[in-house]
């Protein structure tokens, strides 16, 4: 199992500095959205406590991927021009 999470992590590796953060700023995103999912669907079970806290959690993550992601690209761009 050791060396298959290695192997996938090793995929998110980019070109260049930046091409690993934008991946790994889109795999945050998407963490993210799982997190807030859960939370959402949980809300209909019980809409106080845990369920909650997993929405606002997930949200936050992907929000600030989502930042991230955008300052990298912009980074990224005034470097390369």
């Amino acid at each position: 199992m050791k060396n298959a999470v290695g192997t996938w992590i090793g995929k998110l590796k980019g070109n260049d500095r930046f091409g690993t953060l934008e991946n790994y700023s889109i795999l945050f995103i998407f963490i993210g959205a799982i997190i807030l999912s859960t939370g959402i669907g949980l809300n209909v079970l019980n809409p106080k406590g845990l369920s909650a806290v997993l929405a606002m959690l997930g949200s936050l993550i992907a929000f600030i991927s989502t930042i991230a992601l955008i300052l990298v690209w912009l980074i990224k761009e005034f470097k390369s021009g």
